[in-house]
């Protein structure tokens, strides 16, 4: 039954970086063959595995703990993990675990074939660092001035998931990445949309 599936902790990444036009990001084209958003343009990211390899995370991270109302720090952990790891997966870009600012939280409705808990969280690309489409899931992926993602999504010319243009839309009051940045709220609740 669809009304009993199950959800999954799920992380993405929305890559940021200055611009000469104004705030760019990343953003990718999710292969049609896919089971989940096919085709759609999206962030980096991905499901939280049972088995993800937190070791990465070495920071204190009870301030992120404290923005997504948890209390076991594993499971913090866990979503930084695999949102590093999905974005090296899906990009080639290496992050910093402490480089994530938690941002969103979306939960797929009751109803779909397949249910997520994603976290998002914002960093800034690192200097040199070059995103490309790396697997089998992303068909295509660009740097777009973030302004102009919104108004093609409005012009029907790229389209996204609620989460993506939501995210996307938060972020047009910001001129660039910093201000972006220290704008991270201080507690998220999810949205189920």
């Amino acid at each position: 039954m669809i009304e009993s599936m199950p959800i999954r902790p799920a992380a993405t990444v929305v890559l940021l970086r200055d611009g000469a036009d104004g705030l760019e990001v990343w953003l990718q084209q999710r292969a049609t063959t896919l089971a989940f958003a096919a085709g759609m343009f999206a962030f980096p990211g991905g499901q939280v595995d049972d088995d993800e390899d937190a070791s990465t995370v070495t920071h204190d991270v009870s301030a992120d703990a404290s923005v997504w109302g948890d209390r076991d720090f594993d499971v913090v952990r866990g979503h930084l993990a695999a949102a590093v790891r999905e974005t090296w997966e899906e990009s080639g870009v290496r992050l910093a675990a402490d480089s994530l600012v938690p941002w969103g939280r979306w939960v797929t409705p009751p109803g779909d074939t397949r249910r997520f808990d994603a976290r998002f969280y914002l960093a800034r690309c690192p200097a040199g660092a070059s995103p490309e489409p790396l697997t089998g899931e992303v068909a295509s992926g660009q740097w777009f001035v973030l302004r102009a993602a919104v108004d093609a999504f409005a012009a029907g010319a790229l389209p996204m998931w609620p989460p993506t243009i939501s995210t996307l839309t938060s972020l047009t009051m910001f001129d660039d990445v910093a201000s972006a940045l220290a704008a991270a709220p201080t507690h998220i609740e999810a949205v189920t949309e």
